[in-house]
């Protein structure tokens, strides 16, 4: 009897495990079923953003042409403005660099003492001009200037 009871107690407990396991076994299913209903659900609205995506893309033209037209007319630009920073900033002969200085200052003074009659103020000037560093490039044309200055002296005695 005691057997019996041991039996019954374990069929019992077996048979409440048996339920218990039941209800699990159906509570996962329920969240399995409600996950891949989820999942198709997600898959659709992603079917769906892709065919709105291409929809808008073939209505608008396409994106790659107009990029490619952006970046053509970008390149372009740009390299006009290199074009003109190279031009400004390129290296320039030192040679027309110096007789534009030299020229811008003392062209106007020599001008007025040669009409003064100060020649020897200017070949002075254009002697101490020629020892000077960076006018070495054109110091033949500062010598010829000078010769022209003495010959006007001279014609003018």
């Amino acid at each position: 009897e005691q057997m019996l009871e041991e039996r019954a107690q374990q069929i019992e407990a077996l048979q409440k495990s048996l339920t218990e396991a039941e209800n699990k076994a159906q509570k996962y299913e329920q969240e399995w079923s409600a996950l891949y209903d989820r999942n198709k659900e997600l898959l659709g609205e992603k079917h769906q953003l892709f065919q709105d995506y291409e929809t808008l893309r073939l209505q608008k033209g396409g994106f790659g042409f107009k990029a490619m037209m952006i970046s053509g007319c970008t390149g372009f630009l740009v390299a006009l403005v290199l074009c003109f920073v190279y031009l400004k900033l390129k290296p320039k002969n030192p040679h027309v660099v110096a007789f534009r200085q030299f020229e811008r200052e003392h062209l106007f003074d020599y001008e007025l003492a040669i009409s003064q009659g100060r020649f020897h103020d200017v070949e002075r000037s254009m002697q101490q001009n020629m020892d000077r560093p960076e006018y070495r490039p054109i110091a033949n044309e500062i010598e010829f200037a000078k010769n022209l200055v003495e010959a006007a002296r001279n014609r003018c005695k």
